[in-house]
Parts: structure tokens; C-alpha cells; sequence
């Protein structure tokens, strides 16, 4: 049975997402919503056939997919705690107000209607990294697209501003170290978090009442949830010692907890299992990134303040450097990393993207609503002999090499695969040689 979606119902769709999680921020994920949107609708119209989002064929690549992408070599660093910054995102969802496509909600929402494959053409594989730079690659992970990320809460409320949440965190250190008890961690910490909560005019319960998935977001936020104290957030988050580094107090890590470890004892959190059950898959993919990809991470973060670190750009950021590990090693190797910035990187590596050669010939019949392999839905094109994401990580050539081409969106059969990969490696030979001369 073939499915086909109807944008209006994809529209509708999306407009119900919105209302009953409460977005304020229009410019919300368009491309994840309208590929979580299709699948929502092709599995209702399949209701009497399908009960589950995800096919046993689809779990079982699923989970084949990362077996592979986390059999590499790690290192030990966090994406949450990374030298002097901190990402809280995750306990702190209305630090929002980025957005995810260059142009306007009107404009997006205008194309969209008008030609759904057209918007679909211009806007997919595309996202915005720091500084609001477009960085192209097709998303690698079978489970979570760069736009959703952590909570699944962030960019979806107003985002109240650095100055406010820092006057916040001052006042909740204060309180904190007023309050808490070493010898009586436990209930010290019950006693800090009503004390927080009155004092910010905090209302909101997490209580589920959308569904199976805010039992793990840790409640629901009906529309008219959009005032202070009224938006889901953790009063454990704050400034940790006196240098105003901003993460939680209850962290066994922190100076304000004293090595004890409260964090699923109280905070938003608590009942899910706090930072084991937030489900970051940047933070995962962090840890997989080679010493060269590292390098122009450091570049993109230096100086940034936890405000700026902590917005969804930076897990975009980290995507973007697991996509094209292949190539920044490729370039260290030539001694060429070292003299690129950021910018000039990623132009590098978007028209590497435009110009890839081994695609299929009609690029455009590869976009949805046929064969596209969304984030959290995947689906399965039929064109017989294509290597699908599966089949190319499971070929016999190094790892960093083989999610770059998923990046790539290549096009590889299985006949010709040995031929293909001469030519993709020629043509990125080329292209390096190419920098290099100018």
C-alpha cells in the first residue's frame, strides 16, 4: 500500500504539535517536524496494519546502524562539561529563539504549501551551525536529526535571555548555600528546591497528559503555559562555585554539592533519572570525534559564554564535524586544517556537498515523499541494488570514511560499489588538492 502525504495534513499536524507543547518560537524545526509529521500520517492511515512507529525490519537497522557508528575509538571528554563551558540546554528548555532554516517562518511556511518537494529540495540537508553558518550534510543518525535534540523541549519556548537567567542563577546559588546541609543532603535539598520554587513563582508540575513520550520529557506544557514559573525548568541549575561557572548544584562534581550526588533525588529531571535519561545524541557523538575534528571545535567554541554554548547550534556543530571527520583528517594530514577558519571549512565542505558526484542521476526523485530516510522514522527506498546507510556502514573501509558518504548522500549500488568508491575518492582527492593550490 502506497502512501502519499498531504501537506495540509502534515500542516495540520505540525500546528497541533506546536499548541500542545506550547511553541512560541515559529521558526520550530520544519524539516524534522514534516518528516515526523509524514510518518504520523502514514501510520494512521496504517493503523490496522501498523502499531508501532518503527517495523521490526526498521528496529533491527536501527539498531544495527549504531552498533556501528559507536564501535569506534572514544575519547573522554563532554560535550556538557567542556573546559570552562557548560551546555544546559537540557535544564533549561526556554533558552530557545534559534532557528533552524535561513529564511522566515512566512517564507518556509509559503514554499511548503505552494511545493511541498520544492521546499523539501531547498531546505533538506541543510542547517545551521554557530553563527548562524549553513552547513550542508545529510543527517547520519537513524534516531535524532541535529534540530531534535536533548529535551526536546528547546528553541520551543521564549527564550527569557542571558542577563535574566544569570540573575537567576546568582539568587539560586545564594539560596542554595543558605539551605543545604552536608550531614543532611537529602532533605536539605527538599527544603532548597520549595524554597526556589516560591521565590521564582515557579507553578509548573511535570505531570504527563499528551501521551507516552512526556512521561520521558517530564510533563506537558499546554499553550497558555508561557509565562515565568509557568515553563518546565530546573531550579538545580545555577552557579556552581564562585567563578560563576554555570551548571548543576546537585552534581556530586560541583563545588555547592560537596560530592554529593542529588541530582535525581529533586530537579525536573529527577523522576526519569536526570542526565542518564535526557538522551543527548550530540553528547554521544562528541565523544567519537578524532583529534582533527577537535581542533576546529575548539576554533568554533573559544569564547563563547555558556548562553551561546548551550544552544542547539553547537549540537548541529557536532554533527557536522562526525559527517566530515573523514576530510578534516584528511586535511590535517596535508597541513591544511591549521589554516582554515571555521567559514571557510564549511564552504570547503558545502560544495564538496553540491558538486558530489555519485548520486543518483534524478537527485530530486530521491526526495519525499519516496524514499526519504527520516531522523526518528527512517523508510526504506526500493531501488534495487542501492546501498542503503546500513549496507555503506558495513562496508570494509574505515568508519569516519563511511559516515561521510551517508553525509554525502551517496548513491552507491551494490554492483558497482568498487568502481563508486574510486571515483568519490578520487573526486575528494581532488578537491583537497585543489584547496591546497589556492
Amino acid at each position: 500500500m502506497k502512501i502519499r502525504a498531504n501537506p495540509r495534513l502534515i500542516r495540520r499536524w505540525i500546528d497541533r504539535r506546536r499548541r500542545n507543547r506550547g511553541v512560541c518560537n515559529a521558526a520550530v524545526g520544519f524539516n524534522s517536524y514534516y518528516v515526523i509529521g509524514y510518518n504520523w500520517i502514514a501510520s494512521s492511515r496504517l493503523r490496522k496494519h501498523r502499531t508501532m512507529f518503527y517495523s521490526a525490519e526498521q528496529s533491527k537497522r536501527i539498531l544495527a546502524e549504531q552498533g556501528i557508528l559507536r564501535s569506534g575509538e572514544t575519547t573522554d571528554v563532554s560535550l556538557c562539561q567542556y573546559r570552562n563551558v557548560s551546555c544546559v540546554r537540557c535544564c533549561l528548555p526556554h533558552i530557545g529563539g534559534d532557528l533552524h532554516i535561513e529564511d522566515s517562518e512566512e517564507k518556509g511556511s509559503a514554499l511548503l504549501n505552494r511545493d511541498n518537494l520544492g521546499y523539501h529540495l531547498k531546505y533538506s540537508g541543510r542547517y545551521l551551525g554557530p553563527g548562524n553558518i549553513v552547513m550542508k550534510f545529510r543527517n547520519f543518525n537513524p534516531l535524532k536529526d541535529p534540530q531534535i535534540e536533548a529535551s526536546k523541549y528547546e528553541d520551543s519556548f521564549p527564550d527569557v535571555g542571558r542577563e535574566e537567567m544569570e540573575k537567576r542563577f546568582s539568587e539560586r546559588r545564594d539560596l542554595f548555600l543558605k539551605i543545604y546541609d552536608r550531614e543532611q543532603p537529602k532533605q536539605s535539598l527538599t527544603q532548597y528546591m520549595k524554597a526556589a520554587q516560591k521565590n521564582e513563582g515557579y507553578k509548573y508540575k511535570p505531570v504527563a497528559n499528551t501521551g507516552p513520550a512526556s512521561l520521558f520529557l517530564g510533563g506537558s506544557v499546554p499553550a497558555k503555559h508561557l509565562q515565568k514559573g509557568e515553563l518546565p525548568e530546573c531550579q538545580l541549575l545555577g552557579f556552581v562555585d564562585a567563578k560563576r561557572t554555570v551548571g548543576c548544584m546537585a552534581h556530586p562534581l560541583a563545588e555547592t554539592s560537596r560530592g554529593y550526588d542529588g541530582r535525581d533525588q529533586e530537579g525536573f529531571f529527577n523522576h526519569t533519572g536526570c542526565c542518564e535519561s535526557v538522551g543527548c545524541e550530540a553528547s554521544k557523538e562528541f565523544k567519537f570525534l578524532s583529534t582533527s575534528a577537535m581542533k576546529i571545535f575548539d576554533k568554533a567554541v573559544d569564547g563563547m559564554s555558556w548562553y551561546e554554548y548551550s544552544r542547539h547550534a553547537t549540537s548541529v556543530l557536532v554533527y557536522y564535524l562526525r559527517s566530515y571527520d573523514h576530510i578534516l583528517r584528511r586535511l590535517d594530514e596535508r597541513k591544511l586544517l591549521d589554516t582554515l577558519t571555521l567559514e571557510q571549512l564549511v564552504e570547503f565542505t558545502n560544495t564538496l556537498y553540491d558538486e558530489w558526484p555519485v548520486r543518483k542521476p534524478d537527485w530530486s526523485v530521491r526526495h519525499p515523499l519516496n524514499v526519504i530516510r527520516g531522523s526518528e522514522f527512517p523508510i526504506s527506498g526500493n531501488d534495487s541494488g542501492h546501498m542503503n546507510s546500513l549496507d555503506i556502514l558495513s562496508a570494509d573501509i574505515p568508519l569516519a570514511e563511511r559516515v561521510m558518504y551517508i553525509a554525502l548522500d551517496t548513491w552507491f549500488l551494490q554492483d558497482h560499489f568498487a568502481m563508486q568508491l574510486r571515483q568519490a575518492r578520487d573526486h575528494v582527492e581532488k578537491c583537497i588538492e585543489a584547496l591546497r593550490s589556492n
